[in-house]
């Protein structure tokens, strides 16, 4: 009995030590300070959610995709009581759901679930968080999805602007510095932001929040790096190179014809101004890009433009469309007449009025229904949290723009064409034959499109 008792022991020991020994070698992603609880107003579809906010220190590509891939793994790997499969079965009987999102100083998990399991929700993420059964497999899996190059594949505009928002956002990095063994730990972090309403998921979340481990030496280099980049000390570019990055693909029968341009604003007021012409332009089924080059022409089924909020008052606008190879010149030239034309003022105000009214309602739909957008506006406005009031001003222009002071505006509200890069992706003529030659960079097989960007930027720097 004894022999027993004692083997039992041993084995325990053993355990315990092969835990500590893998918590040791893991990194902590947490904050020395406190946590920043900031309680908004609940969600208007019986749906609680909880955001953590993580500060990244350095935002490199492939540092962010390990950050991204480690928290994924936490949040779905397995439990010293739960395995994977487990967690999995629980959450969809439950009705949770776990996002992992970044910009580029921050890392943020949100957690959604239904009121009435809300609570039991927290201690579910308590337990992932401080004890995690760490999944290298999943974690590869997860590494290798973020890594993979899809937008030459797919001719997806939604994936080119991934990658393009990527170059934006992140300096390149050593993938084997960057991302090591991949094993994170995640602690304090540097906010929450909470929508329910209920005290006892606050308290819940308050207590969560107070037993996420913080690193046990100061962090004052990582964290002074991050927070100077943050607030300013150091201006981060937000440009996009000109001219034309071509895909080749001959045995293609379509082209993704795509301008992208990175634009600041002077205010919010010029930015939902721009958002509403750019709108005007190709979003919706409304706009002039579907209305002439689906309707009239029949050249593209999804022919589109893209106003994507990348920070405070910082965006991305782009155009697009896939036509049939051949076509390509043609419903090139029919963007660049349907962009110069709004540019130059030539917009019919009901239809300019009903593109308001959508982006009115999806800004207040997406703030009360969808769990990270709200997270995510929030952020832009209070990187680092308030102890005051919150106002969103986004919000308050909708109260005031003027659309006939906003058409008016055309020609300084939407930047010449000339500024965009066009990226094309597909068969057809080669552009070299029919653009000017001028900042042109040929994108190779399984490359990222990075590599042109870079080429492009330094040819523009020389």
């Amino acid at each position: 009995m004894q022999t027993l008792k004692g083997q039992f022991i041993s084995s325990l020991l053993m355990v315990l030590s092969l835990l500590s020994a893998q918590q040791a070698r893991a990194e902590l992603i947490a904050t020395t300070g406190d946590a920043k609880i900031t309680y908004l107003e609940p969600l208007r579809n019986g749906i609680s959610e909880l955001s953590l906010v993580w500060p990244i220190d350095r935002p490199t590509k492939d540092r962010v995709a390990a950050l991204r891939a480690g928290l994924a793994s936490v949040v779905s790997g397995g439990t010293s009581s739960r395995s994977s499969y487990k967690i999995a079965e629980y959450r969809q009987l439950k009705g949770i759901k776990h996002f992992v999102e970044t910009s580029r100083h921050s890392l943020m998990l949100t957690v959604s679930a239904p009121n009435e399991v809300f609570p039991e929700t927290i201690i579910h993420l308590e337990n992932l968080l401080l004890e995690p059964e760490y999944s290298d497999g999943w974690y590869a899996r997860e590494l290798q999805h973020s890594s993979s190059i899809k937008s030459t594949r797919t001719r997806r505009p939604e994936d080119v602007l991934k990658e393009v928002a990527h170059f934006l956002e992140y300096e390149p990095g050593d993938a084997v510095a960057e991302v090591g063994d991949g094993e994170f730990r995640f602690g304090r972090p540097i906010q929450a932001i909470l929508r329910s309403g209920d005290q006892e998921v606050e308290r819940r979340t308050l207590r969560l929040v107070n037993k996420l481990p913080r690193p046990k030496g100061k962090w004052e280099l990582p964290f002074a790096r991050w927070a100077d980049a943050l607030f300013g000390a150091n201006e981060e570019d937000f440009t996009l190179p000109k001219g034309v990055i071509h895909f080749a693909d001959p045995d293609s029968t379509e082209m993704l014809i795509l301008f992208v341009k990175a634009e600041k604003f002077a205010d919010e007021t010029e930015q939902i101004g721009t958002n509403v012409l750019v709108d005007y332009i190709g979003a919706n089924q409304g706009s002039e890009m579907f209305r002439i080059i689906r309707q009239e022409m029949r050249a593209a089924y999804d022919p589109r433009s893209d106003f994507v909020v990348m920070g405070k008052k910082k965006a991305i606008i782009s155009l697009s469309a896939t036509v049939e190879a051949v076509r390509w010149p043609e419903v090139y030239e029919k963007i660049r007449d349907i962009y110069q034309s709004v540019r130059s003022g030539k917009i019919e105000q009901e239809g300019l009025g009903i593109q308001f009214s959508q982006l009115d309602r999806a800004y207040y739909r997406d703030f009360f229904t969808e769990p990270v957008w709200g997270a995510r506006q929030y952020l832009h406005e209070y990187p680092e949290g308030t102890d005051g009031t919150i106002e969103i001003p986004l919000f308050g222009v909708f109260q005031s723009l003027s659309l006939e002071e906003t058409a008016a505006n055309s020609n300084e509200l939407l930047p010449p064409l000339e500024d965009f890069l066009l990226i094309l992706i597909g068969g057809g003529s080669s552009p070299s034959d029919i653009l000017p030659t001028k900042g042109y960079c040929s994108l190779p097989k399984s490359t990222p499109l990075r590599f042109c960007l870079d080429v492009l930027s330094k040819a523009e720097n020389l």
